[in-house]
């Protein structure tokens, strides 16, 4: 004796239940296609198989990951410029540079100058190397504990740059004559 179900009761009487056919007990399928295209296919496949999705993804994955890994048989890449030293690497140890407003091309880096004031005319910096010349001002290097006497001549009145002669060559204090040899 099998067991009995009863029917699905509504307000409005017995609905009919949607698997039944009516006059067939089996569950009714959807008409099966015969000509099922390619895609359609393929669809339904990926459908059923979803782990066949991920792996399909993870396959995509490695393939972009090899191509952009670095690969050693290729060309080498050139170096990268490098940009010369600023002032600031030039600086010697224990100096400070302090670009000072310029209307001479005279001077050149690498020259030794004397910084003067120009309200009293006192030295502020003596020996003060030059390391970077640009059209209207040079960077000159000043020793740490000057620095402060050198803004203060520049923001008081300006200073004058003045040439030291370099110490190896010879200095001339005499007019040459003409019985001096040239």
């Amino acid at each position: 004796m099998s067991p009995v179900r009863p029917a699905p009761h509504d307000v409005d009487g017995p609905q009919p239940r949607p698997w039944s056919s009516g006059s067939s007990s089996a569950a009714a399928r959807p008409p099966v296609r015969s000509r099922t295209g390619t895609v359609a296919r393929l669809r339904i496949m990926l459908y059923r198989h979803r782990w066949l999705r991920w792996a399909a993804a993870a396959g995509a994955a490695l393939v972009v990951l090899a191509t952009l890994a670095d690969d050693p048989s290729g060309p080498a890449s050139a170096p990268a410029a490098t940009a010369p030293p600023g002032p600031a690497a030039l600086l010697p140890p224990g100096t400070r540079g302090v670009p000072i407003p310029v209307d001479s091309e005279v001077f050149a880096a690498g020259d030794t100058v004397d910084v003067h004031a120009i309200l009293d005319g006192t030295a502020v910096v003596q020996s003060a190397l030059i390391v970077d010349v640009s059209q209207d001002e040079v960077v000159v290097a000043v020793p740490g504990d000057q620095v402060d006497a050198a803004v203060d001549a520049l923001t008081t009145g300006g200073v004058v740059l003045v040439l030291v002669s370099d110490a190896t060559a010879p200095v001339s204090t005499q007019e040459p004559g003409p019985e001096s040899p040239p």
